[in-house]
């Protein structure tokens, strides 16, 4: 009898021990991350971008105006918003690879303003005409690929290529001042590019949200080693005639970041996405002259920013 209460307690301790425990939680199961089946397939988009350029302080403003004497007052550049556009085609293959190469192009030639009574350092007298300024960008951007599901939701591409970049500034000025008359105008003319070529590694991150419709970021940096150069020049008939060039061996990084949405059709002979989103790219200390007038140097970076809207074809062999 003492056996079978001995054993009865042991079993009843087990119990409560077991009780005040609890049940055991949930459990954690790690999703999957895999790539793709092979297979093999082309696809081909086009983008129109809607963009506007940003500039460091050298860049940045207009000559100034001084209504009181005293009192310096800068105006932003503020050049347009203006149409661009990208082009890209791709080659899929193996597990997941892809060999991407894209194209894009902006420029802005209607960037006219006129203005009155401003200054510019060194040049004692206000000047009065008009202005026109025209930048220009490509870039061309060979990318190999490699996607990366994790999970169900969401996949990675991750990309590392290479990137040719061409950014061009032409500044025209022209015009009179208080102390020279409009029989005997001034022309101020200012060519700046930088041509550069350098590594580039990136990562498109997409979450699929169902139905055809997803989410996505993208980023990508670049290291550009290339040639910056510059020629500037002012004149004023009968008085003054100087010029300034150089150029220089120069190494710029580059930044580049989108955020979007796409929406696909699965067709019979491949996939239709539109796509839209809002893109950033800056160009770090890519432009730089020297003034023939008062030989100060200007430097900038050159950004980039706006919306883009496009379309893509995936099409399997």
């Amino acid at each position: 009898m003492l056996r079978l209460n001995r054993g009865m307690f042991a079993t009843l301790m087990l119990g409560c021990s077991t009780l005040f425990a609890g049940s055991m939680g949930s459990v954690c199961i790690p999703g999957s991350v895999t790539v793709p089946c092979a297979w093999n397939g082309w696809d081909f988009g086009v983008k129109a971008l809607y963009l506007k350029p940003a500039y460091d302080v050298d860049y940045g403003y207009r000559p100034y105006t001084a209504f009181d004497g005293v009192t310096r007052h800068y105006v932003e550049s503020d050049a347009d918003w203006h149409w661009g556009f990208m082009l890209e085609g791709a080659y899929h293959f193996n597990t997941g690879n892809d060999l991407n190469l894209n194209w894009y192009h902006w420029d802005n030639k209607r960037n006219d303003y006129s203005y009155t009574g401003v200054f510019i350092p060194g040049f004692p007298a206000a000047l009065f005409g008009t202005t026109r300024f025209e930048p220009e960008w490509d870039a061309v951007n060979l990318e190999f690929g490699q996607h990366v599901d994790f999970g169900q939701y969401k996949d990675i591409r991750f990309h590392a290529g290479v990137q040719f970049t061409h950014i061009e500034h032409e500044i025209r000025a022209s015009g009179y001042s208080t102390i020279i008359p409009a029989t005997l105008p001034f022309a101020f003319t200012v060519d700046s590019q930088f041509n550069g070529f350098g590594p580039r590694v990136g990562s498109d991150m997409t979450y699929n949200v169902g139905n055809g419709l997803a989410i996505y970021g993208k980023g990508a940096a670049a290291i550009l080693v290339g040639d910056a150069k510059f020629n500037a020049g002012i004149t004023i008939p009968g008085l003054v005639g100087r010029a300034s060039n150089s150029s220089k061996t120069t190494i710029i990084p580059e930044l580049e970041a989108k955020l979007g949405a796409k929406y696909g059709w699965v067709m019979t002979q491949g996939t239709l996405t539109i796509d839209a989103g809002w893109m950033v790219v800056n160009y770090f200390n890519a432009n730089h002259f020297i003034s023939a007038f008062s030989s100060t140097n200007n430097e900038s970076a050159f950004g980039l920013q706006g919306p883009y809207v496009g379309l893509n074809w995936l099409s399997t062999i």
